[in-house]
């Protein structure tokens, strides 16, 4: 898999397309940062200079039917608070399970990791998905999750419709792989 670079207009360095933010204003322009540079900035701006940015490695983590799913991480400071992603990629691009935590500007990131390691490990002890062959089913009655994709509704083989009967939401989808409608559980 060849993972899409840009480079930084802050540092210069070929970054991963992930890891870019377009950050500015209409006044000003935008100008493409890694997300190291755009938390130096937001730092910068809100006087914070004891801000440590850290680059996390990614992790390897088993669901419940024994499949290796690895997790990128992302730290993007936002004035007052630290959001923390965890996410896979696919063909260079966040897709399939995705967290999110966030924190207080001052709290300690690797503790912060950590409640998110621990958060992706509850999320991949659950089968969300039932079924075989293209058809797939949500396993539980609640849903807390936001299923998206990447290619416009109705592509190919894929397609999907959503409608809200009295309190349930009924989701169908027609896959070819179930992976690609894994959901992201927000806070």
């Amino acid at each position: 898999m060849d993972v899409q670079t840009i480079r930084c207009e802050g540092c210069g360095e070929r970054t991963p397309s992930h890891d870019i933010i377009t950050y500015g204003s209409m006044d000003r322009g935008h100008r493409q940062l890694c997300s190291r540079c755009f938390n130096a900035e937001v730092a910068r701006l809100n006087g914070l200079e004891g801000f440590e940015d850290f680059r996390f490695e990614p992790i390897g983590l088993v669901d419940c039917a024994g499949e290796t799913h690895q997790f990128h991480f992302r730290t993007r400071l936002l004035g007052n608070i630290v959001a923390l992603d965890a996410f896979e990629l696919r063909d260079g691009h966040p897709s399939g399970y995705q967290c999110e935590l966030v924190g207080d500007r001052e709290d300690d990131l690797l503790g912060l990791l950590g409640r998110l390691v621990e958060k992706l490990r509850r999320m991949l002890s659950v089968k969300h998905l039932t079924g075989e062959g293209p058809e797939f089913e949500i396993a539980a009655q609640t849903v807390l999750a936001r299923i998206s994709h990447s290619r416009p509704i109705g592509f190919g083989s894929r397609a999907f419709s959503c409608r809200r009967d009295r309190s349930e939401l009924e989701v169908t989808a027609t896959m070819s792989r179930a992976a690609e409608l894994m959901p992201y559980f927000p806070g």
